[in-house]
């Protein structure tokens, strides 16, 4: 019998990469077949986010309904066979750790566990060290289906010829979705969204000493609201136009024509992470914070960001 691995996807873009990027490199290293859950999370999340990997070369690798837990039954059943595998030796769950902060830091144990036959895996994974030796591999899985449609956009040329520094900007952080009548989340999403101005204008200042000719550009989730007079330099903000952006996913153009920039200022975000993390400019500088940024968040975590990147202080 072929030894897998079936990995639950769940939440946004980003997030998918990450799962899917340790699962892939944990299935080489333990010579088994990986297989995606690509309906048991997003059962309950439709209006949230969606199985969004079908832009890369994931297709040939969705498990089959045996291996998921999307039924009503199998809701239960997931919860009851995961309570049992506390008692077994050899685990069929790996599900992600988190310390007394609910963070999740890199665990070096998931490769030399005991797995039974079939490991169904859950977590988000987060860290650059669960693919390290495995990265070639998974830049190519992650290469841009439909490459020549993408590069259609009016923005790909600046992009890629001029001495472009991406920037992200994510606004209404805590309070999306269920939350945003939620005063609480709605006062942190501002303090979130006041520290990320702050940190960005300290990494436009780190490009403008150095490189000369610089071109900043913004990406956010709300791009009409922002004033980029909040900024130290002239932004371009990318916003799309709707006839070339009507049969595209708008997220896969985005992370597509991130990767592009030559540079890279990097907040808190893995859909932002990956666009830095795929850039193929060999002189790249990636600037991110430091963790005396966005402590009180709880989402800055050591683990997250590459050795690599330059570390911007307060």
């Amino acid at each position: 019998m072929e030894k897998k691995i079936i990995l639950r996807l769940s939440n946004g873009l980003g997030n998918q990469m990450f799962m899917y990027a340790s699962a892939y490199s944990l299935a080489k290293r333990l010579n088994r077949k990986l297989i995606i859950d690509d309906e048991t999370a997003f059962r309950s999340r439709k209006n949230i986010s969606k199985f969004s990997l079908s832009n890369f070369d994931t297709a040939n690798e969705i498990a089959p309904v045996s291996f998921k837990f999307n039924s009503y039954t199998g809701y239960f059943k997931r919860k009851f066979l995961k309570y049992l595998d506390k008692f077994v030796t050899k685990k069929k769950f790996l599900i992600e750790q988190k310390n007394l902060k609910k963070i999740s830091n890199y665990d070096p144990t998931i490769f030399t566990k005991n797995y039974a036959n079939n490991l169904y895996m859950e977590g988000h994974f987060e860290s650059e060290k669960y693919f390290i030796n495995h990265k070639e591999f998974i830049k190519k899985k992650f290469d841009f289906r439909n490459k020549n449609i993408l590069k259609e956009s009016p923005f790909y040329k600046i992009l890629s010829e001029n001495n472009s520094v991406s920037i992200c900007l994510r606004q209404n952080r805590f309070s999306e979705g269920i939350n945003k009548d939620n005063d609480i989340n709605n006062i942190k999403s501002k303090k979130f969204l006041d520290e990320q101005i702050e940190y960005i204008n300290n990494s436009i200042n780190y490009f403008k000493k150095r490189i000369t000719n610089s071109f900043f550009f913004l990406w956010s989730n709300e791009i009409e609201k922002i004033d980029s007079n909040i900024f130290s330099a002239k932004i371009i903000k990318i916003n799309h136009d709707k006839k070339f952006n009507d049969n595209l996913d708008k997220n896969i153009l985005d992370l597509f024509l991130i990767t592009q920039a030559k540079n890279h200022i990097v907040i808190p975000s893995t859909f932002n992470w990956w666009g830095a993390w795929l850039c193929t400019n060999k002189d790249k500088i990636i600037l991110r914070p430091s963790s005396k940024y966005f402590s009180q968040f709880r989402i800055n975590n050591n683990d997250f960001w590459p050795d690599t990147w330059l570390k911007i202080n307060k």
